[in-house]
């Protein structure tokens, strides 16, 4: 410790022994280009241009040369780096794009308007009910505003808006046991309604008893629903449960296209200003 502290004094000496010389000096040619030399070493970006070239024109050309090329290569490596950062940036763009352009594909509602967001958080005790989101009346989220997910590219009937907040939402989900969505299968286009279990697969209830069902059906958005517009993925049938001989209807259960546990960003279809 002490060796390394008296060569930081001897560095410091021997520097403010040759500034007072420098100082001491006519200021001749030479004296002239060795104070622009080491002003050099300390601050290149004070050479460029052409006040920069009158400093050095006392220099040799090849030393003027030398220090030209090293600022032009600080100013490709400044180029390289923003040239990068310029990639990223239109990368981001176009993947967002992409998203968008799949999200506006929707048959969505003229009234209507699309906004990503993020989920915050879920209660652990209670996986299947909500997840809090991060958008809110400040980004013109409302009640009842319908919630997607993505799946790829794909966007997929996620869940509703059932709280609003100034910056934040919470997001009543399709497998809640207060959710229920018209919906229908794509064979036969039978229409029923998806209702929550507070569990990882909804019930679609209400099928015609005497319509055959086959397992791995698609089950979309109806447009009778008056939440979500039409058409939007929820699921396929897994399950076909028995006919019961005292109702009137079949039931499914359906696996969701976008399970609770792997949403990560939501799309809200938000209501637009009317005075737009």
């Amino acid at each position: 410790m002490q060796r390394q502290t008296r060569i930081a004094h001897y560095v410091v000496g021997t520097l403010t022994a040759l500034s007072l010389v420098l100082l001491s000096l006519p200021l001749s040619s030479p004296v002239r280009f060795f104070k622009a030399c080491a002003s050099y070493v300390f601050d290149p970006l004070a050479y460029e241009g052409e006040r920069g070239y009158q400093k050095m024109a006392g220099a040799p050309v090849r030393v003027r040369e030398l220090m030209t090329a090293d600022i032009l290569n600080r100013r490709l490596q400044e180029d390289l780096r923003a040239t990068a950062w310029l990639k990223v940036t239109v990368e981001s763009l176009s993947i967002e794009n992409e998203r968008l352009r799949h999200a506006l594909g929707l048959k969505t509602p003229p009234w209507r308007r699309p906004l990503w967001a993020h989920v915050m958080e879920r209660d652990p005790l209670h996986w299947y009910r909500s997840v809090s989101i991060d958008a809110g009346a400040d980004k013109g989220v409302s009640l009842n505003d319908p919630v997607l997910g993505r799946k790829g590219l794909e966007v997929v009937a996620v869940g509703r808006v059932v709280e609003v907040r100034s910056h934040a939402s919470t997001v009543l989900l399709l497998t809640d046991e207060r959710s229920a969505v018209a919906a229908y299968l794509s064979s036969g286009m039978l229409e029923g309604l998806a209702q929550g279990q507070d569990g990882p697969r909804p019930r679609m209830n209400y099928l015609n008893s005497e319509a055959r069902i086959a397992a791995d059906d698609s089950v979309y958005t109806s447009a009778t629903s008056a939440t979500f517009p039409p058409d939007v993925l929820i699921g396929r049938v897994a399950k076909v449960y028995p006919r019961d001989l005292f109702l009137t209807f079949q039931s499914v259960e359906i696996d969701p296209a976008l399970d609770a546990t792997s949403l990560h960003e939501v799309l809200i279809l938000c209501s637009k200003d009317k005075t737009q």
